[in-house]
């Protein structure tokens, strides 16, 4: 099913405080490389690129940059849920989601650490590559050039994340072996000569193996992306933003060519971008760059899928495919809604007694709320239990009815749209968001070959959107986000402001990592909502880690910490 294997050709030491002077790869191993580079073969240029998409896995699979960009917003909560007994809990996790959502994280706080790592361990990979391809002999090498303009593009694209989350880039210059750490304009220059300089020589959409290979168009996307976020970027904490006209120009110019060129299309079944066959169903065609999954092979999980669900509703029997019954939605983000709108939910069954073909058995999409209903698994006496078989009826098919938390209190598993407390809310406070599909391919209990999306076209088209927006032409962005709403099978817009694009990122790309970019550039992120108190500007930024700090002199802390 999956067009591209990713292998691990070099294995990688790293910490939160990676020191980038450090050579990741010994020098007999760089003799071994550059002697192979002399003469090359395709298979082994891939696996030494195939390194630095190792690092997305860390990254992008598990809870890391989400719980950056969006357990920090309106999108995410993780209340602690406690249980009957009122003194057992869940998720409390030392405060580390507590600290997320009420904007009070510092220099050792854990997920900013791991962030910071992870990161670093995508910008070390590409130097280290780019490294070995910037001798004469391999950049003379036509075979070459395509693969160091995929590391440069990739290069540029980590580095972008590192920069709009903590406004420095550890970085190397590759020609001089200067060690510096980019900031400002400088970042921003240096991503763009990397990115336009790698356009020319990385493949378009046929050749990206369904958005699992960076692409021209991906490299687009990074490129608007800065243009996009420019004004906050030159003044991190200011009251409002100055988006220069150039800028936007810039981004209705990369945008454009992505739409009118690249040969990607809309998907008009908003879900299957998100299901576990992504790469070759009729969402394949919306994908520019995706983290690609393989079950069993690459380390990949799907722990960002299961953490919605509640313990006692399962994906499939005979495992343990259930929920870890931890992160919600917050009941602005739900009051948001048109709930019509078919990005809001989608029904695979009905949510009620019944029963179903077991091979029609998938959990519903979207927004979930109120008492749930589905399979229970039960041992050879009829008992709910974990890993058992699905409670059929004498034909076979599937009894769906009221579940419970069996795993916890056995209690109706109804959730609810308020939070309550924060710290001291229940088992089922929060409206759920089941975005990815939760597959279930094996051999273990997290393998997925789900691709958590990084860049889609619907990003293109909103991205143009409020580039002509902020240039005035407000005719011309409810043009494109009425195409969006359109390939959805949502009603259109007579009109759209600033709010009202901010609502529509929102119902687009909510669960994908955009919300606290998008929050910040829309001046929303230092406001209040459920159980966050209105927060200082210099949370926009996040600390540099303690122990980065101690391993650089070239690092600064960030105003406020």
């Amino acid at each position: 099913m999956k067009k591209l294997s990713i292998a691990f050709a070099l294995l990688f030491t790293f910490y939160s405080c990676v020191d980038l002077e450090e050579a990741v790869l010994d020098e007999v191993q760089v003799a071994d490389i550059e002697a192979l580079l002399e003469n090359p073969d395709p298979a082994f240029l891939d696996n030494l690129v195939a390194a630095i998409y190792a690092e997305l896995i860390p990254n992008f699979t598990e809870r890391n940059y989400f719980n950056l960009q969006e357990s920090t917003t309106d999108i995410a909560i993780t209340p602690v849920r406690f249980r009957q007994d009122g003194v057992t809990s869940d998720w409390f996790d030392g405060g580390r989601y507590v600290r997320l959502h009420t904007h009070t994280w510092d220099p050792s706080d854990v997920s900013v650490n791991d962030v910071w790592g992870y990161l670093q361990g995508g910008i070390a990979a590409a130097l280290e590559v780019l490294t070995a391809f910037n001798t004469p002999t391999a950049k003379a090498n036509e075979l070459i050039t395509p693969k160091r303009a995929e590391a440069q593009g990739l290069l540029a694209m980590y580095m972008s994340f590192i920069f709009d989350l903590y406004a420095q880039v550890p970085y190397i210059d590759i020609n001089t072996n200067e060690n510096k750490v980019l900031s400002g304009d400088a970042a921003i220059t240096e991503m763009v000569r990397l990115l336009e300089e790698a356009i020319p020589n990385l493949g378009d959409k046929v050749s990206s193996a369904s958005g699992a290979k960076f692409s021209k168009a991906a490299a687009q996307i990074v490129l608007a992306r800065l243009h996009l976020n420019k004004a906050v970027y030159n003044d991190r904490y200011a009251g409002s933003f100055n988006f220069d006209a150039d800028d936007m120009k810039k981004v209705v110019d990369y945008c454009t060519d992505i739409i009118d060129n690249g040969g990607y299309a809309l998907a008009n079944e908003y879900f299957s971008m998100f299901d576990g066959n992504s790469d070759m169903n009729n969402g394949t065609d919306e994908l520019i760059f995706v983290v690609n999954c393989i079950a069993g092979q690459n380390g990949c999980n799907r722990a960002f899928t299961a953490m919605v669900m509640s313990q006692g509703q399962f994906a499939a029997d005979a495992g343990s495919y259930r929920g870890w019954n931890g992160f919600a939605t917050t009941p602005e983000f739900v009051d948001s809604w048109d709930t019509e709108d078919p990005r809001y939910h989608k029904a695979n069954y009905p949510n009620e007694p019944g029963l179903i073909d077991p091979d029609d058995y998938q959990l519903n999409r979207g927004i979930q709320l109120g008492v749930q209903h589905g399979p229970v698994p039960v041992d050879v006496d009829g008992n709910p239990t974990e890993g058992g078989t699905f409670k059929r009826n004498d034909d076979g098919m599937l009894i769906i009815e009221v579940l419970k938390n069996f795993l916890r209190d056995n209690l109706p598993i109804d959730y609810t749209k308020d939070i309550g407390k924060l710290n001291e809310s229940n088992q089922f406070a929060g409206a759920r968001v089941f975005k990815y599909e939760y597959d279930t391919p094996g051999p273990g209990r997290w393998d997925t070959d789900i691709n958590p999306v990084l860049m889609r076209l619907a990003e293109a088209y909103l991205m143009r959107a409020e580039a002509k927006l902020r240039m005035g032409d407000a005719a011309g962005a409810l043009q494109d986000v009425n195409a969006v709403r359109t390939a959805r099978g949502a009603v259109e817009l007579s009109s759209i402001d600033e709010a009202g694009l901010l609502d529509e990122l929102g119902f687009e790309f909510y669960w994908e990592s955009h919300r606290r970019t998008d929050m910040i550039r829309f001046g929303q992120f230092n406001k209040a909502w459920t159980e966050k108190p209105e927060t200082q500007p210099f949370v926009r930024v996040f600390p540099i880690p303690t122990n980065a700090l101690a391993a650089s002199s070239k690092l600064v802390q960030n105003m406020g910490y």
